[in-house]
C-alpha cells in the first residue's frame, strides 16, 4: 500500500519542469480521464447499469442472473423498427463489445497523456544541465530572508555559467550528433511537445477505432448532446441479450430486451472528452510553435534576454556603450558592450531553464537570475 501511495504521489507533486499547456497535457488531462473512468466504474459495479425485460416465469435469482450475464456479456443493438430478429450467426457482428471495457479504456488514456512527459523528466538532464533542481530552487525561494533568497539565485547562477563555460563545439553526450547534443534540453522540450500532440491525435483514432466509427465521422463522432441514438445505433440505450439456461437435460435459449442506462452516462463523457482533445490540440499547437520560434530564433531569445537584462537595469545603446541604471561591479573600459552581448547570444537550453523560471517562479525571479548571471560572466571577464 506504501508503494502504491508513493508512486501516486511522484505523479502528482508538481516538479517544475513544465509550463501551463505542458500541465494541461500530462496532468489535468490525465486527471479528467481518471475521474471519468472513476464515474463510469462506479455506476458500473455500483449503480444499476442495466436493466432486462424478462420472462414471466423468471423469479428472484433468475432475474439477477440475466442482468449480471448481460452486463457481463456483450449486448447487440436491433433497431426497434425492425421487427424481424437477425439470424443467429450476424448477432455477434452486431454485439456492443465496448461499454464493459470504457473504464479501462479510460485509465489507460489517462496514461498515455503522462508518456510524454515522462520521456523529457527522464532525458532533461542528460546534458549535465539540472533543470528540475535548477527550476525548483527558483520557486522555492526564501521570500522573508534576503540572504538566503540571494544565495540561492547565486546557487541558479553560478549553474548555468558551469554550463556556459562547458559548451563547445562537440556534444556533451557520447553517439549523440553534435547539432542535438549542443542543444539537448531545447531539442527535448520541443520534441516532448510534438509528442504531446502525437498522443492527441493517436487519442482521437484510438476513441474512433474502440467505439467502432469511420474516418468520415472523424470530428462530430456521431454522437452529440441532442444525438438520435436510435438511428445511429451508438451508445444504445435499448439491446437484445441471448442467452442459455439448462433445464433437466436440455438446454433453453432466451433473447430479451435490456435497457442500458449506462449508455446515457457513457455517451456524454465520451463527447466531453473528445471536444477538449480537440481544444487541447490546438491550444498545444500554438504552444509549439510559439516555443520553437522562442527557442530557435535569435532574435526572439536576445528579446527575451534583454527584457531580463533592461528589467534589472542594464541597457545598451545603439552605439555599443554600455548604461546601467544600478551599477553592479566595477568593469574595464570597453568590457560592458562584450559582456552584455554574450549574455545575449547565451545557448538555447539556457533560454528553456529562464523561460521555465519566468512560467513558474515569475519574471522578477528570472530577472534576479539573469541579473547575477551578468554578473558572473563579467567577473569572468576582467
Amino acid at each position: 500500500m506504501e508503494f502504491v501511495v508513493n508512486l501516486v504521489t511522484q505523479y502528482t507533486v508538481q516538479r517544475h519542469e513544465d509550463d501551463f499547456i505542458d500541465r494541461l497535457n500530462f496532468q489535468y488531462s490525465a486527471y479528467v480521464f481518471a475521474l471519468s473512468a472513476l464515474v463510469i466504474g462506479y455506476h458500473t459495479y455500483f449503480g444499476r447499469a442495466i436493466s432486462c425485460w424478462t420472462p414471466a416465469e423468471f423469479k428472484g435469482g433468475w432475474n439477477e442472473y440475466t442482468t449480471d450475464y448481460c452486463l457481463i456479456e456483450n449486448t447487440y443493438y436491433v433497431p426497434l423498427e425492425d421487427p424481424n430478429m437477425p439470424p443467429e450467426r450476424y448477432r455477434e457482428e452486431k454485439e456492443l463489445s465496448y461499454y464493459q471495457w470504457v473504464q479501462f479504456i479510460l485509465v489507460f488514456l489517462a496514461f498515455l497523456f503522462y508518456l510524454p512527459y515522462l520521456y523529457w523528466s527522464t532525458v532533461n538532464w542528460w546534458s549535465g544541465l539540472q533543470v528540475k533542481a535548477v527550476v525548483d530552487v527558483a520557486c522555492n525561494l526564501d521570500k522573508t530572508d534576503v540572504g538566503k533568497r540571494n544565495a540561492g539565485i547565486e546557487k541558479i547562477a553560478s549553474h548555468l555559467k558551469k554550463y556556459i563555460d562547458r559548451q563547445g563545439r562537440k556534444s556533451p553526450i557520447p553517439l549523440i550528433p553534435n547539432i542535438i547534443g549542443r542543444n539537448w534540453v531545447s531539442f527535448n522540450y520541443i520534441l516532448t511537445k510534438f509528442l504531446f500532440l502525437v498522443n492527441l491525435i493517436a487519442q482521437m483514432f484510438l476513441i474512433h477505432f474502440f467505439l467502432g466509427f469511420d474516418l468520415d465521422d472523424f470530428i462530430s463522432l456521431r454522437v452529440g448532446f441532442g444525438s438520435n441514438w436510435i438511428a445511429n445505433g451508438i451508445f444504445p440505450r435499448q439491446t437484445m441479450c441471448d442467452f442459455e439456461i439448462r433445464k433437466k437435460g436440455s438446454i433453453q435459449k432466451y433473447s430479451v430486451q435490456c435497457v442500458l442506462s449506462m449508455n446515457m452516462l457513457n455517451e456524454k463523457v465520451f463527447l466531453a472528452l473528445f471536444y477538449w482533445i480537440i481544444a487541447l490540440f490546438f491550444l498545444t499547437v500554438w504552444n509549439l510553435f510559439t516555443s520553437f520560434q522562442h527557442f530557435f530564433h535569435a532574435s526572439s531569445r536576445k528579446e527575451f534576454v534583454r527584457r531580463m537584462l533592461s528589467a534589472g537595469g542594464h541597457t545598451l545603446t545603439d552605439g555599443g556603450h554600455g548604461e546601467e541604471k544600478v551599477p553592479l561591479v566595477e568593469r574595464p573600459d570597453g568590457t560592458y558592450s562584450n559582456d552584455y552581448n554574450r549574455v545575449l547570444s547565451i545557448n538555447p537550453d539556457i533560454v528553456v531553464v529562464l523561460h521555465l523560471i519566468a512560467k513558474n517562479a515569475g519574471d522578477n525571479v528570472c530577472q534576479n537570475v539573469v541579473d547575477m548571471l551578468f554578473q558572473k560572466l563579467s567577473e569572468k571577464s576582467q
